[in-house]
């Protein structure tokens, strides 16, 4: 009885174990997705597993930044520890850590922002999210 309680202990391990591995990809290219103002909205990553050969398709989408008159003036992509800050064009215009430390002070904040602006491009008034479908035609995901 204790050998097949330490078999069955030794198998269910083992198939754990061989549960977690972790799939290594390689990237093979990027492409922006835009809406149909033309704001990049955020990427596609396509990405190949180097075991199987197996293609991955990866989307990231950015959150809207909106002004105070309720026009999107940007986008926000989600990273650790923060958010990258774009432009309509996709450009990379600044960046928002998140600390923790000034929490307990101030439990509102969503921490430091640090934008430099360069010269300014034309603004859409107000755009709209997409639908679901959208996003698919967008990334080119039909199957």
């Amino acid at each position: 009885m204790n050998r097949l309680i330490r078999t069955t202990t030794i198998a269910v391990l083992g198939l754990a174990a061989g549960a977690c591995t972790v799939m290594e990809t390689k990237p093979v290219a990027r492409e922006d997705l835009k809406n149909m103002q033309g704001h990049v909205i955020g990427y596609k990553d396509l990405m190949v597993d180097s075991r199987s050969g197996e293609e991955l398709a990866q989307l990231t989408l950015f959150v809207p930044r909106l002004g105070e008159g309720g026009e999107i003036i940007g986008y926000e992509e989600r990273v650790r520890g923060g958010t990258v800050l774009r432009e309509l064009n996709g450009k990379r215009i600044g960046v928002r850590w998140l600390d923790v430390r000034s929490r307990g002070t101030n439990p509102q904040s969503k921490g430091l922002l640090i934008m430099v602006r360069g010269k300014e491009s034309k603004h859409a008034p107000l755009a709209q999210a997409p639908s679901i479908e959208e996003l698919i035609q967008l990334a080119r995901l039909e199957n």
